[in-house]
């Protein structure tokens, strides 16, 4: 998943993950497609990895069929030969190593509780050393209403309270993350300072996830720096060095929900010419 992206989109996933143009309901026959799949990695490598069903698709071993059970779009992972689909839930469902944005709400001894929005759990506990070089001596002091990014640390069921945390785990840096000091406001998780926040959907927010997310994509493209931290859970928080540039960076994200690619890369690029017209005028 994709952390914090400046122009350059840093912290992208290094992994290769393409969106298939196919849309699938509830009892539709998957093995096609992830047959045909498989033959072609066969013939292009000689040899394929197993093929790994993910959320949204399961295996029959009487009939030795692949059924979707979630309506959404089919995407397939090349790193590792994963096929998953993303529904447009309601309600998010706490993963282990997921990213969320959360808000604090107390702190309980050694603990912070925090809200989770749209959580199949509600809420979530984060240790109050869980950050880059924290002690018990310096520490981070959140308080009340403070929004953080953090990433699934522990979890175990949908309904009991999952750990979050503020550091990085091993092999995350390679794709990506920073793993520097807490009190350098540059890691990727901690404390979100400044910027705005907004609600998309779920399927939006694990879309803009991908690596080639075409919204981000045409964003980085126009040269506009920013920062944007997308959690699963349906939160999107934006910064930039003008509230014009963070106004229009939020509109576009929540616009591409319902364009085509095309649409998008048109939309963006109108939207940055006429904040652009505006600056000149003044």
């Amino acid at each position: 998943p994709i952390s914090i992206y400046t122009v350059s989109m840093v912290g992208q996933q290094k992994q290769s993950e393409s969106l298939m143009t196919v849309a699938v309901l509830p009892g539709d026959d998957m093995s096609h497609i992830t047959k045909s799949n498989n033959n072609t990695n066969k013939s292009n490598k000689g040899s394929s990895k197993p093929i790994k069903l993910g959320i949204g698709l399961m295996y029959d071993a009487n009939t030795k069929q692949i059924t979707a059970t979630l309506a959404g779009r089919l995407h397939h992972r090349s790193s590792t030969n994963t096929y998953y689909i993303i529904a447009n839930t309601k309600r998010y469902i706490p993963q282990l190593n997921d990213r969320i944005l959360c808000i604090i709400e107390e702190r309980i001894g050694d603990f912070y509780r925090v809200t989770v929005p749209h959580s199949s759990t509600g809420s979530a506990l984060l240790n109050t050393i869980a950050f880059e070089g924290a002690t018990k001596r310096n520490r981070p002091n959140l308080k009340h209403g403070d929004l953080v990014y953090a990433r699934i640390n522990t979890c175990h069921t949908r309904e009991m309270e999952p750990e979050i945390t503020c550091m990085v785990m091993p092999g995350e840096q390679s794709g990506g993350a920073s793993k520097k000091d807490w009190m350098t406001d540059e890691g990727t998780y901690g404390q979100l300072k400044g910027g705005s926040c907004v609600t998309v959907s779920i399927g939006l927010a694990i879309e803009l996830l991908n690596p080639h997310s075409v919204v981000l994509e045409a964003l980085g493209s126009a040269k506009i720096p920013f920062e944007i931290c997308i959690g699963v859970n349906g939160l999107v928080w934006v910064n930039s060095e003008r509230p014009e540039y963070t106004i229009l960076i939020l509109n576009a994200i929540q616009n591409s929900a319902v364009m085509t690619e095309e649409q998008v890369r048109g939309m963006v690029k109108s939207l940055v010419q006429t904040i652009k017209a505006t600056f000149m005028e003044e």
